[in-house]
C-alpha cells in the first residue's frame, strides 16, 4: 500500500493477544515483525500510557485472526482485519463477472475466459487481488508495510483452511516488499517483453495499482479503514516512477484504481477508462508508454 500524505508523527506499533492462550502466537508475530510486546488483555498488568502515544497502534493476536485497532480513540473504535471468507468479500467473490474491476483487468469486456498472471502492486488487504483470484486469475502481491503485510498474509492463511475459499487462496502469492525494484527486473530480463500488438507476450499480462488517496469517498467502515491504513502507510513520492514500471513490464495492460472525480494518477491518459459510481479504472495498454517515448523522444 502506498500513500501520498504525509505522516505527522512516527507511529508506535505493539503487539498483544487478546488471551492468555494466544500468548505463544503474539511472541512470534512480535519477534517476526520486530515489534514490543504488551501483556495480554486479560492481564490485571495495565499498560502507562503518557501524551506521546497519541499515534499508538495495537496489532492484536485474537481468536479471530489477527487485528489492529486504535487504542482510546472513538473516531477509529473497531478493528481491522482480513476476512476474505464471509461479510461483503464473500458477496463480491460471488458477483465477480458484474464487477468493474474484473472487466478492466481480463478486457474483452470480463469475457476473456484466459487466466492471466497479476501483479498487483500496492496490495493493502488484499480484497481486489482476492476478488481476481476468484475469476480465475493469478495474482502476485506486493505489500512493503510489513504490519499491511501481516494481516493480508493472516487473512489469506484462514482463506486456504476454508473449503469455499481454499482454491482461490492458491492463486494468490504475496510478497512483502516493494514492487517497483521487482517490476524493472521482469522488464530487464524479458519477462515483461510485448508482442506488436500489445496484446501478447510472456510473464506479467497485467499490473493492477490502487494507490491510496484521501478523497475516495466511502463508507464510514472504510474510511475508518483508510485513516488506521493510512498512519502505517509509506509515503508515494512518484507515481509517475509506479506507473512508468508497471506499463513497462506489463504485456497486456495496466489498471490503475481511481476515485470518479480524481485526475489521472500521471499526465499520461490511459487508452480508456471504466466507470461507476464513485470509482473508476484507467486502463493503460502495455504498449503504451513505449510508444509515448517514441512520439516525445
Amino acid at each position: 500500500m502506498r500513500n501520498n500524505l504525509k505522516n505527522k508523527k512516527p507511529v508506535k506499533i505493539t503487539v498483544q493477544a487478546s488471551c492468555a492462550e494466544l500468548a505463544g502466537q503474539a511472541q512470534e508475530v512480535a519477534a517476526r515483525l520486530g515489534l514490543p510486546i504488551e501483556p495480554p488483555e486479560c492481564s490485571s498488568v495495565h499498560r502507562v500510557r503518557s501524551t506521546e502515544q497519541d499515534n499508538w497502534l495495537l496489532l492484536r493476536v485474537s481468536v479471530n485472526g489477527l487485528e489492529l485497532v486504535k487504542p482510546d480513540d472513538p473516531k477509529l473504535s473497531g478493528a481491522v482485519r482480513v476476512d476474505f471468507t464471509a461479510g461483503h468479500a464473500a458477496y463480491r467473490r460471488k458477483q465477480q463477472k458484474k464487477e468493474l474491476l474484473v472487466r478492466a483487468v481480463s478486457g474483452k469486456g470480463g469475457k476473456g475466459g484466459a487466466s492471466l498472471n497479476v501483479i498487483d502492486a500496492t496490495g493493502g488487504l488484499g480484497r481486489d487481488s482476492f476478488l481476481l483470484a476468484a475469476a480465475g486469475h493469478r495474482v502476485h502481491i506486493f505489500e512493503r508495510q510489513p504490519v499491511i503485510a501481516a494481516l493480508l498474509a493472516d487473512g489469506l492463511a484462514r482463506a486456504a483452511a476454508h473449503p469455499e475459499t481454499a482454491e482461490i487462496s492458491r492463486r494468490i502469492r504475496l510478497t512483502v516488499g516493494d514492487a517497483v525494484p521487482a517490476l524493472e527486473v521482469m522488464q530487464e530480463t524479458g519477462a515483461g517483453e510485448k508482442g506488436e500488438d500489445c496484446e501478447g507476450g510472456e510473464g506479467v499480462d497485467v499490473v493492477y495499482l490502487d494507490p491510496m488517496f484521501p478523497e475516495r469517498r466511502k463508507s464510514a467502515l472504510v474510511k475508518k479503514e483508510l485513516q488506521l491504513l493510512q498512519l502505517l502507510a509509506h509515503l508515494d513520492s512518484s507515481p509517475e516512477k509506479l506507473l512508468e514500471s508497471a506499463l513497462e513490464a506489463a504485456t497486456r495492460r495496466v489498471v490503475v484504481k481511481r476515485p470518479m472525480k480524481a485526475p489521472f494518477l500521471t499526465d499520461l491518459s490511459p487508452s480508456h477508462s471504466l466507470s461507476g459510481k464513485t470509482v473508476r479504472f484507467d486502463v493503460y495498454l502495455g504498449c503504451l508508454l513505449s510508444r509515448n517515448k517514441e512520439y516525445s523522444g
